[in-house]
């Protein structure tokens, strides 16, 4: 009854959705992307260093570019910065913009002429191998289709995607990985009855975690330096909610084609040989 009284679980969320942003230590906007739209899903990929893009379209941040059914191809140059840490990850994050449909827009990441990774609504950072903290500058070239735009009955033909900025990130993991544990908790507390014990248990153990994390504004160094003992709370805490249940638990990761669902048959040619085995990869 406390914690309904005080709304913890709400406030619990907004504190949650307040440090997201902080997973990112540095961050460096990317340049307009250089754009081309393909005729057709069995165009080559234009990814070779060769390629000469520079009469393409621009897709300027904060700009609508290409509309639904459309195969492009999307060129940009990347320079991880030299003096950011080498112990932390640093990744593309993609803000290409978001379609009415499931997991669109979609596409194979290829770095310097080789494919490397796909992107989409749902994988939307890729984390970049060391080789590329020498100082220099690689191309990224994205071969991908922007989707059906949505269900049928609701599809708004001429809509476009907007895109956000899309950046060079270097990834907190220890704040990425706290965030992980917080929100499932939270998840957990809040699908529990209030009667049960365990319901007040897990906000209790939650506010107390937070307690310890330096969210004094602006946020620096004493932020990230509080996350690894807020972990601690919390994960040792989550020990002593219940009794552990005696049970095995086996997971297997699986990708599909649903065939004239999301893609058409050029596309699932696409995706079945690159872009999924990628993201499975």
């Amino acid at each position: 009854m406390t914690h309904a009284i005080y709304w913890t679980a709400r406030k619990l969320a907004q504190r949650l959705d307040l440090i997201e942003p902080l997973v990112y230590r540095q961050a460096v906007a990317l340049p307009p992307f250089r754009y081309l739209k393909l005729e057709r899903p069995e165009d080559p990929p234009l990814v070779g260093l060769d390629v000469d893009d520079s009469q393409w379209e621009k897709v300027y941040p904060e700009s609508y570019w290409a509309g639904w059914l459309t195969d492009f191809m999307l060129r940009n140059d990347i320079q991880i910065p030299r003096d950011w840490d080498t112990s932390i990850p640093v990744a593309i994050r993609f803000r290409l913009g978001v379609s009415n449909d499931f997991s669109h827009p979609e596409a194979l990441t290829y770095i310097d002429g080789k494919a490397y990774a796909a992107c989409d609504r749902h994988h939307y950072e890729i984390l970049l191998p060391n080789s590329l903290r020498d100082g220099q500058s690689h191309l990224i070239a994205l071969h991908g289709w922007t989707g059906l735009g949505g269900w049928a009955k609701n599809r708004e033909p001429n809509a476009r995607l907007f895109a956000h900025t899309s950046a060079l990130v270097q990834i907190d993991q220890p704040t990425r990985d706290f965030i992980a544990v917080a929100r499932v908790t939270l998840g957990m507390a809040n699908n529990i009855e209030e009667n049960q014990p365990q319901h007040a248990r897990l906000l209790t153990l939650l506010d107390e975690a937070f307690k310890v994390l330096d969210i004094r504004e602006p946020f620096n160094e004493g932020f990230y330096a509080s996350v690894p003992e807020a972990t601690r709370i919390l994960r040792e805490g989550l020990t002593t909610i219940g009794e552990p249940m005696d049970v095995d638990i086996y997971a297997a990761g699986h990708a599909h084609i649903d065939v004239v669902w999301l893609w058409t048959l050029g596309q699932v040619r696409r995706k079945q040989v690159a872009r999924s085995i990628r993201l499975c990869g």
